[in-house]
């Protein structure tokens, strides 16, 4: 199914629920703001209490879109109760996503660690070649380049690890979809399978994602009022995507040749 498909099944499914999908997003906008707004009152504590409760209410989200697809019932708040009572489960998913991701981050820390050295060994280059004899000034200028050159090596090793930590964050983009429709499934089961389904599949997901490039740039001309609408669209799509997906199996066959179904 390509990206136009998607969307156009996703405009299929809202029919009848736009205002509702609205008033759900314009709900969790609301809380979200506010949770954020009391917790960075609170120095250092605040802000790690946003984050610990932004992810379960995100999940919840995710959910109640996920049953309004699906012509289940849902509230407008029940993204709250949907993300709470699994918040260990929410957070055991996440732990695992991190450990699969450990080696682009680290790459990423690593070349962002070798730009600063760099730049504060340019910066001490030039104050020596300012400050000193003809002798270390030659030096200072030596120095200077070599740390010019690291800094290049860092800079081109950063855009690589990120565009590696990007594409490998795609493999576990569907994690949390699985979450819900297996949940009793563990965390690292859970990663296993997202990443079972997007080997292949990651390029549809990129084009799909960048499809609404376009609508979000025309809703800044709403001064983004428009997203109450844009949101739910792509929430959808995205639940079509990974529904089209997992909707598969492979079917082994006598002359062990694997195929796959629709179920």
């Amino acid at each position: 199914m390509v990206s136009s498909e998607i969307r156009q099944k996703a405009r299929e499914s809202l029919t009848g629920k736009w205002g509702k999908a609205a008033l759900m997003t314009l709900a969790f906008a609301i809380i979200v703001f506010v949770i954020a707004f009391i917790c960075n009152i609170v120095p250092i504590i605040g802000p790690i209490a946003n984050f610990v409760i932004s992810l379960p209410l995100s999940y919840g989200f995710l959910v109640s879109f996920m049953k309004l697809k699906r012509d289940e019932e849902v509230g407008y708040t029940d993204f709250i109760t949907n993300g709470f009572s699994v918040f260990g489960k929410v957070w055991g998913v996440f732990g695992n996503i991190i450990l699969k991701m450990i080696l682009p981050i680290c790459l990423v820390v690593i070349f962002i660690i070798l730009i600063f050295i760099s730049l504060g060994g340019s910066i001490a280059g030039l104050l020596t070649y300012n400050y000193s004899s003809l002798h270390a000034s030659s030096y200072a200028v030596g120095a200077t380049a070599g740390f010019g050159v690291l800094g290049l090596i860092g800079f081109i090793g950063y855009i690589a690890s990120l565009i590696y930590l990007v594409v490998k964050g795609f493999l576990y983009a569907l994690s949390y979809y699985i979450l819900n429709d297996n949940p009793n499934m563990s965390g690292k089961e859970i990663v296993a399978e997202s990443e079972r389904l997007m080997k292949g599949n990651r390029a549809r997901y990129f084009w799909l994602s960048l499809s609404f490039i376009g609508w979000l740039i025309l809703s800044a001309f709403t001064l983004y009022i428009g997203l109450l609408w844009l949101v739910p669209y792509i929430m959808i799509s995205m639940i079509i995507f990974y529904e089209n997906l997992s909707n598969k199996t492979e079917v082994i066959i006598d002359n062990d040749t694997a195929v796959k179904t629709e179920e």
